[in-house]
């Protein structure tokens, strides 16, 4: 009998630590300044998913990311050697280029809802988790001063800002010109 009341007391405890513990969406969605933001984004690319088309990634990414920032930040070190006569040019075959990345890793976004996990600040950003009703997990960095944008997105484990950078790099560094990447974004 004291066995069976203690328990019970026990049991309830460890439901009420589970409820109080558990990092509930609408929770995580209501502390987090950018949910709005990150929802509406996250609707874009479910449509740009749906579409399954290069094209509708690049748009959704321009609606909601800096994406001539984005493009600089990938030439990095090489910046300097993009001459300013082909600067179009290149924002052209990078927005192309992202929507094909996106195309190919945000697959899981199709007929997906996403529900915010967490949110916290990071440096000068937010940290947005996310969950895909298809299972699969997103993670939004988001500046937070001046417009919202997102900065970042990983999906499947990949930074998009840090593969672009290591691809443009790279492609740079092998070819031994700046033309050697517009080759490879062309191709």
């Amino acid at each position: 009998m004291i066995v069976t009341f203690l328990r019970m007391p026990l049991a309830a405890l460890a439901a009420l630590m589970m409820i109080v513990l558990s990092p509930a969406q609408p929770q995580a969605a209501a502390s987090c300044p950018v949910a709005p933001f990150v929802q509406s984004a996250g609707n874009a690319y479910d449509s740009a998913a749906r579409n399954g088309s290069p094209a509708a990634f690049a748009n959704a990414a321009g609606r909601y990311t800096d994406l001539r920032a984005l493009s600089f930040f990938a030439l990095g070190r090489y910046r300097k050697d993009l001459p300013k006569s082909r600067e179009a040019e290149y924002l052209a075959l990078t927005r192309k280029f992202i929507g094909e990345f996106m195309q190919d890793y945000g697959k899981g976004f199709r007929a997906s809802e996403l529900t915010i996990t967490g949110c916290k600040v990071s440096g000068s950003s937010y940290v947005v988790n996310g969950k895909l009703s298809t299972g699969g997990s997103v993670i939004f960095r988001v500046s937070k001063s001046g417009r919202q944008t997102i900065t970042d997105i990983n999906m499947k484990g990949i930074w998009l800002a840090q593969q672009l950078r290591s691809t443009f790099v790279g492609t740079i560094s092998r070819t031994g010109s700046i033309d050697g990447l517009f080759d490879y974004l062309k191709s």
